[in-house]
């Protein structure tokens, strides 16, 4: 029974995060300003995608094959906004704030506060999301069939990518504790190449070989795969093709178990590495 109220005690920790995440993304404009903020991104991505897609349809591009890309480029949202963003909430506590050392010793406990923090990028990410589908379905014609969508496996398929995309998050946090100023490079690194290796935008066929392995790997990829397959109605040619629905979605499982367990476990070492360096409490001026 003393369970409950330890369960209790880390939601109420992690909503107090949350809200306190809230205020550091809003608190720099009003709401119609920030509004427009948050919708200015996911709109120029949609109107990007359009237009790269209008650039080759002339050379004969499949219209179903850019409603799997459009599908990827929404959900890839999460991936952009959570890792980057868990990762700044190192930088901010560290460099702008100096409270970092103050968050680590508090009840709170920097995983916990992570998980809060990580919420609100969730929200913003979603939001980003929707509106990208929206557009898409309203103003570009990127449809598909209702009647067709696979909605528990298409269900499942999304808590997987996303819980992979929070543990991720974790690892790459946990890596800005140990790096300085040169973590924001390896932030945005790992989201470009995440952007390159996971099928996004291209089928993970014209990769080299030992980058298809790592792509493979990756349970993004196969995230991605499954939300074309489970909502758009059909999945990637090439080597994805090959596979049947319910081997994609193990896959997926299989690869987001692995990811989270390591991703945990790295994410602790990362941190026990940071306090014996003494990187919780160091300023760069960046």
């Amino acid at each position: 029974m003393a369970v409950i109220p330890s369960i209790r005690a880390a939601l109420s920790r992690a909503r107090t995060a949350a809200w306190l995440g809230w205020q550091v993304e809003g608190n720099w404009a009003d709401p119609v300003l920030f509004s427009i903020y948050i919708l200015a991104r996911p709109l120029a991505t949609a109107l990007i995608l359009a237009i790269m897609y209008s650039t080759v349809r002339a050379h004969g591009a499949d219209p179903t094959v850019f409603v799997g890309f459009y599908v990827a480029n929404a959900f890839h949202s999460y991936v952009n906004t959570v890792l980057v963003g868990m990762g700044w909430v190192v930088f901010e506590e560290r460099e702008e704030y100096e409270t970092l050392k103050y968050v680590y010793a508090s009840p709170v406990g920097m995983f916990t506060y992570l998980a809060g923090r990580s919420l609100v990028k969730f929200t913003l990410a979603t939001v980003s999301v929707v509106v990208t589908l929206l557009v898409g379905w309203f103003l570009l014609g990127v449809r598909w069939d209702w009647a067709t969508v696979q909605w528990l496996p298409l269900a499942a398929s999304i808590a997987a990518g996303l819980a992979s995309t929070l543990f991720l998050g974790f690892l790459l946090a946990g890596w800005s504790l140990v790096l300085t100023r040169s973590a924001m490079v390896v932030l945005e690194g790992v989201t470009l190449a995440s952007y390159l290796l996971c099928g996004v935008i291209f089928p993970i066929d014209l990769l080299p070989r030992p980058l298809q392995a790592v792509a493979l790997g990756l349970p993004f990829t196969w995230w991605y795969e499954a939300l074309r397959r489970f909502l758009a109605g059909h999945g990637t040619h090439g080597v994805m093709q090959r596979l049947s629905d319910t081997q994609v979605l193990l896959a997926l499982g299989g690869a987001s178990v692995v990811f989270a367990v390591l991703a945990r476990w790295g994410y602790f070492a990362f941190e026990r590495r940071a306090r014996a360096l003494g990187r919780l409490d160091q300023t760069t001026l960046f």
